[in-house]
């Protein structure tokens, strides 16, 4: 399969591209940092520096990368950024940044995509959200609105691409051991993030990623999965977690520094 990724320079995005070369996959790699992005896969792979914000971008560069290698068939859009803040103290340069790439950046590149999708009538977009997809978690409120809509969005794009035999599936990862993980350490904004039993290796959503969601098409899948249903239980009750709160930040606060989460 030809698989164009999004974030591939570093964290999930260049685990998936790795796994996906290992796998005997055909790579286009992207990122908005280009010497990052040219000195880990110049050599392996189809590179384009692309700044997922911008939707003129995607447009050119998907028009580019199949007029020299034909069709694409997975788009996994995995670009994405993280600042904290609670109510009342966000800035605003973050809830710009954070939905400019995290929410535009996945519309922007579904809709270049499926477009050129929908008349093979073939094709999968794999959008990466977050277990804060279905967690409204506290203190990094912007990124969980943009991780919400990203889930809202894709169950909304696997509806209206059914019919094509295009699929959609968000993918909503617990915490992960990159550098959004590392920025988060020592805030007591982002406390609840190291509240769980550990974080993953970005090889292990690679694994999922290229593994089960890839052959199954499924709607959505999270990680771990045991919490990915505590997740949806949470949206039916929302106020259920209120009273856990406390307690899930000083476990979290706990545990900055623990084996699990480093």
């Amino acid at each position: 399969m030809r698989i164009f990724i999004t974030g591939a320079a570093s964290g999930i995005g260049a685990a998936v591209a790795r796994q996906a070369l290992a796998d005997g996959h055909e790579l286009i790699a992207t990122d908005a940092n280009e010497k990052a992005l040219t000195a880990q896969w110049g050599d392996k792979a189809q590179t384009y520096a692309l700044d997922v914000r911008d939707a003129e971008a995607w447009e050119q560069v998907l028009a580019d990368a199949e007029s020299k290698s034909g069709p694409i068939d997975v788009l996994i859009n995995i670009a994405g950024v993280l600042r904290t803040g609670a109510t009342g103290e966000i800035e605003p340069d973050d809830v710009k940044l954070t939905m400019d790439v995290n929410v535009n950046g996945v519309i922007f590149g579904t809709n270049a995509m499926a477009k050129r999708m929908r008349p093979r009538r073939a094709g999968h977009i794999i959008n990466i959200g977050s277990l804060a997809s279905l967690y409204a978690a506290p203190g990094i409120t912007v990124y969980s609105a943009s991780k919400y809509a990203v889930r809202g969005f894709s169950l909304a794009a696997a509806a209206d691409l059914l019919n094509d035999n295009v699929a959609v599936t968000v993918v909503g990862p617990g915490p992960v051991k990159t550098a959004m993980l590392d920025q988060q350490r020592d805030d007591p904004n982002a406390a609840l993030t190291f509240s769980g039993a550990r974080a993953l290796a970005p090889e292990e959503i690679a694994e999922a990623v290229l593994g089960h969601v890839l052959q199954k098409r499924p709607l959505d899948c999270y990680l771990p999965a045991v919490d990915g249903w505590k997740g949806k239980l949470s949206n039916l009750f929302p106020k259920m977690m209120f009273g856990q709160i406390d307690k899930l930040r000083k476990k979290g606060a706990a545990n900055f520094h623990s084996k699990e989460y480093s």
